[in-house]
């Protein structure tokens, strides 16, 4: 599968979780399921999620502002404030992650035509390791699926019925 099928896939996938969700009560939404210094509560991870595409995609990428700064979000000055959400709506922050998604879309031939130099990214700058632009792209998608699993087992310990995400659903259709 190449980056721009997987990548229809995620956002294919994300109607069906954003429907869940938003059928949810917000307690729920916002309730700590795991004992963590991170991502707590579903709401964290929506977040998480979308910050880190936004980040990596338009920052490091493409050296653009932040979709996260059109909403008047500054950058957190702490870990609590980069991980915990809890008393944000859900829409405010599907309404991000739509923006996010969006601007990707937007963007989209810029970041395949990156992908097929030989430019690399830190991945952190405190560390010496560096990925590829294609490395980013599925690093920011993996990162997605696994995050994505942890909302779905999240909504079944909160007593819910999780969509099917999974790819072989999917492509199913």
């Amino acid at each position: 599968m190449n980056t721009d099928a997987f990548y229809h896939y995620l956002t294919g996938t994300r109607r069906a979780l954003w429907a869940t969700l938003r059928a949810m009560p917000d307690e729920q939404l916002s309730r700590a399921v795991i004992p963590t210094e991170g991502a707590r509560c579903i709401k964290d991870l929506v977040m998480h999620i979308a910050v880190v595409e936004d980040g990596w995609f338009r920052g490091d990428l493409l050296g653009r502002p932040l979709v996260r700064e059109t909403f008047g979000w500054k950058a957190p000055s702490s870990p609590d404030e980069y991980w915990h959400h809890p008393e944000k709506s859900l829409e405010e922050l599907l309404t991000y992650w739509e923006a996010v998604e969006q601007d990707t879309l937007a963007r989209w031939p810029e970041l395949i035509e990156q992908a097929a130099t030989d430019r690399r990214v830190a991945v952190d700058e405190d560390r010496p390791e560096t990925l590829s632009v294609d490395e980013v792209l599925w690093h920011v998608m993996q990162h997605e699926v696994r995050h994505t699993a942890q909302i779905v087992q999240m909504i079944r310990l909160l007593g819910n019925v999780p969509p099917a995400l999974d790819l072989a659903f999917f492509a199913a259709r």
